[in-house]
Order: C-alpha cells, then sequence, then structure tokens
C-alpha cells in the first residue's frame, strides 16, 4: 500500500496540475475571443467615441475595486439586434481580501429590455431631438465624459438583481494583469494622448475624439507615424478607432488566487516616444510575481484589426 501510494500521488499531483492548467488556458482565451469578437465591429462618428482610459477613471465614475494602474477600454459597436448600437467596457477588477482577480465587462442597451420605449440612462445620448445645438453632445477631445457623465455606483452594481439598464459580468476569473496596446496606421504603437506635448492636456491613454493625425503610406517628416496636434481653428478631432490592438492578460489558477498573497501593483514601462512598451511591463510584472511567490502566472496576448480603424 505505501509503494502504491508513492506511485499514485505523483501522477494525481501531475493530473491535478495538468487540469487546472487547461482550465487557465481555456478562461484566458475565451476572455480574449470575447473582446476581439466585440471590439473588431467598434464605430466612432462626430457624436460617438472610443477610449481606452485609466482605470482610476472608471474608478471616479462608480466602478469599485478596479485594479491600480490597469486600463479601461470603453466602445460603441453593432452588436445588437438588427445591428444596434451597444455601449461595451471591459476593465480589471481586483479584490486581495476575499482573493478575487477578474476581468469585468460592462454592457448597456439603448432601452432597459423590459420597457423599450424608455431611454436607458446609462446609454450614451446620440442625440437631442429638443435642441440640435446641445453642446453636451458633443465628445470631448481630453476627457471620457461622454460615457462617464451618465453613470454612478448604480451602473456598476452587478449584485443589485433590480439593475438591468447595465449588465456589469464577469468575462475570466485569475487575471492578475491586464494591458492595452494601440496601434497606427503603419503599425506602430500609438504614444499615450497624457503623454503628448502639444495637445491639451487630457490623463487618457486614446481618445478617438482627441486632436491627432495619423500617418497613412509613410512617416512624417518627424519620423513620427501618430502626431498629437494642438487645439486650433485649423485642427481637427480624428474621430477614428486604432486600426489593430493587441492585449496582454496575466493569469493565474485557482489554487494561487485563492492563497491570499497580495498581488503587486502593475506597471506601465514607457518607449522614448511615449507608447506603452508592453513588452517590458509585462516582464517587469512577471519580476515582481515571481518575488511575491506567485508561481504558475501565465501571459496571454492576443492582436485585433479592427474593422473601421484602416
Amino acid at each position: 500500500m505505501v509503494l502504491l501510494l508513492g506511485a499514485v500521488t505523483p501522477v494525481s499531483r501531475a493530473w491535478s496540475e495538468g487540469e487546472r492548467r487547461v482550465e487557465t488556458h481555456q478562461r484566458a482565451r475565451g476572455a480574449l475571443e470575447l473582446l476581439a469578437r466585440e471590439l473588431t465591429p467598434a464605430v466612432v462618428d462626430t457624436r460617438m467615441q472610443f477610449v481606452v482610459l485609466p482605470g482610476e477613471e472608471l474608478s471616479q465614475a462608480g466602478a469599485s475595486g478596479v485594479a491600480p494602474e490597469s486600463p479601461a477600454l470603453l466602445w460603441m459597436a453593432p452588436l445588437g439586434q438588427n445591428g444596434q448600437l451597444r455601449c461595451v467596457g471591459y476593465y480589471l477588477y481586483r479584490d486581495q481580501d476575499r482573493g478575487f482577480f477578474r476581468l469585468k465587462r460592462i454592457f448597456i442597451r439603448p432601452h432597459p429590455p423590459d420597457d423599450p420605449d424608455r431611454p436607458n440612462p446609462y446609454f450614451p445620448r446620440l442625440v437631442n431631438h429638443a435642441d440640435t445645438r446641445d453642446l453636451s453632445m458633443r465628445t470631448s477631445p481630453v476627457s471620457a465624459n461622454w460615457f462617464l457623465d451618465r453613470w454612478d455606483e448604480s451602473a456598476f452594481a452587478e449584485e443589485d438583481l433590480s439593475n438591468n439598464r447595465a449588465v456589469v459580468s464577469t468575462v475570466a476569473d485569475g487575471v492578475i494583469g491586464f494591458w492595452v496596446q494601440c496601434y497606427d496606421l503603419l503599425g506602430e504603437p500609438i504614444p499615450w494622448l497624457s503623454k503628448a506635448m502639444y495637445h491639451p492636456r487630457s490623463p487618457l491613454i486614446y481618445n478617438s475624439a482627441a486632436y491627432f493625425q495619423m500617418a497613412t503610406t509613410s512617416p512624417f517628416d518627424s519620423g513620427r507615424t501618430t502626431v498629437f496636434l494642438a487645439k486650433t481653428p485649423q485642427a481637427m478631432k480624428a474621430n477614428r478607432v486604432p486600426a489593430e490592438m493587441e492585449f496582454s492578460l496575466v493569469v493565474v489558477d485557482e489554487s494561487v488566487s485563492l492563497r491570499g498573497t497580495r498581488v503587486p501593483t502593475m506597471q506601465n514601462l514607457m518607449d522614448g516616444k511615449g507608447a506603452l512598451d508592453m513588452d517590458a511591463s509585462v516582464e517587469a510584472f512577471m519580476k515582481e510575481l515571481e518575488k511575491a511567490g506567485i508561481d504558475r502566472a501565465e501571459v496571454f496576448t492576443t492582436r485585433v484589426k479592427l474593422v473601421n480603424g484602416s
């Protein structure tokens, strides 16, 4: 019996380890596939916005538990029946005390499902029939208020069963790191808007309504491929989404999440042009995980081409 137990224990441990690894891969890949599917048809125009913002901005709008130094995404896409627009967002949630590390999704319809004739107060306003010159309808070149001004804590109350106006759900458990990289038409990383020298000051990472230009066939004379502009009578809002986007997730299995170890804060390391150096950021985070004694963390990456980004 002792010999048999000694032979079975390593096999059982290896089997359990394999099952956890498969489960981790399925969760991460499923999350990235859903994100890519919903992001690909993202749309913008002079009345709509696409933003990548620091998670702290989402916290100020009422979201709880947003992971420090993590990004959030907000956009519009024809994901409803007959191509109806929906508001979609993704962000990283972290509750250290309970061991919850989750990639979250917020999904908002223009009308509550139980009352199709009543406007949803959380859905961004696209038109004001009573006042066609309503300045509040304009998307801002420096903020995400077109989305955030209409949200509060109730919008993110996923445990409130009576809240059917904004659906917040968990896309994947065990996600402890989340990075977003935007690319321009020439495949170069787009610098963060918050790092721009000439553009009006903004805390955002990417904003479709910012003043910028993308090179189409060759870099500008400065050697750059995306250039931010100062606000002048001649400067126009870009009103465009990135050509491509890349996402990296760092995921751990359930056994790691429940050990109570404090997960380090994410790092956002920048390159010389003010763009995120995603590889360096992920590598630095993985080293911090090792120091914290968190092993078996895995990195998953995908790159998505946006239909309306070309």
